[in-house]
């Protein structure tokens, strides 16, 4: 598919966490940044790159007289707005393997300032921090392009449906050598496939599509069956069955690969050259023993 170059339109956007203090250990970051859901890993690449739509007045109008100027100073001792990268450390190389592994990195303390036509207009101030740190635009209005890279990285991050496993018989109880019918549903929560996500990405209408590729069964005894494209089924159709050797209770579960198929402000779909692996929830089987009795008159 072809990506659109485009000069990014005037937006406000969110900056993600707050301001930290200077020399943050990187140890301490989440500390520095304030309290959240979760833990906060970074702007992602797409928010990193939507930093040249952001300006210091939320409606600049068509040619701003004010604009940021941004800095990516890597996350190492001795290293300023003004010398951003004139010292490399192991520890920002390896927050971004692992935070956000699939980033270039290094760990880049991100600054930015005021500034027009006559130049810097106020100093230099924190106010997140990134692991894209060569998508860091220079300043507000700088051309942005829509890439591969953030059309995946927006894929992972899609709410996909988790897959549930339907048993049968539909009592969660199970007889000991014979078999139980496995089969793949979708809850109402989360995207399944065919289902579309839309978001937006530095002023493009991105439309993700996820696609069922796969799906290990894990029959919660230590035995499991695929991949495999079946989604299952009830008896008697239904071609993923599994019997049990002995009583107990087990937790049988459902992993799907999701593939995925994306499309540009209305255009056609094309395949994400990416796949992710999402797990479902373990369902509750007890599995019974059967016993034979003789009765007497």
């Amino acid at each position: 598919m072809r990506f659109l170059q485009i000069v990014a339109i005037s937006i406000l956007l969110p900056i993600a966490g707050s301001p930290w203090e200077p020399n943050c250990p990187i140890e301490d970051l989440e500390k520095c940044i304030g309290e959240g859901d979760g833990v906060y890993v970074g702007l992602t690449l797409a928010e990193t790159t939507s930093l040249s739509q952001v300006y210091p007045e939320e409606n600049p109008g068509p040619n701003p007289e004010l604009w940021y100027e941004y800095a990516a100073v890597v996350s190492c001792v001795g290293n300023t707005p003004e010398n951003p990268e004139l010292v490399r450390c192991v520890s920002a190389e390896q927050y971004c393997r692992d935070v956000q592994p699939q980033s270039e990195g290094p760990l880049s303390l991100l600054y930015r300032r005021e500034a027009d036509d006559g130049g810097p207009l106020t100093p230099w101030q924190h106010f997140s921090h990134t692991c894209y740190t060569s998508h860091v635009p220079p300043r507000s209005g700088a051309e942005v392009e829509l890439t591969e890279a953030m059309i995946i990285e927006q894929f992972h991050r899609t709410a996909f449906a988790l897959p549930t496993a339907s048993l049968q018989p539909e009592d969660n109880r199970a007889l000991v050598n014979l078999p139980v019918y496995f089969a793949l549903e979708w809850p109402e929560e989360g995207f399944e496939p065919g289902e579309v996500d839309t978001t937006t990405i530095v002023g493009h209408e991105v439309r993700i599509r996820p696609v069922f590729q796969d799906a290990t069964y894990s029959f919660g005894d230590g035995t499991s069956e695929g991949p495999t494209a079946s989604m299952g089924g009830t008896y008697p159709d239904g071609d993923i069955t599994h019997e049990y050797a002995s009583s107990g209770e087990v937790g049988p579960s459902i992993t799907v690969t999701y593939g995925g198929e994306v499309s540009v402000d209305g255009g056609g779909w094309s395949t994400i050259p990416a796949t992710i692996e999402i797990s479902g929830p373990a369902q509750p089987l007890e599995v019974l023993t059967s016993r034979n009795r003789l009765r007497g008159d």
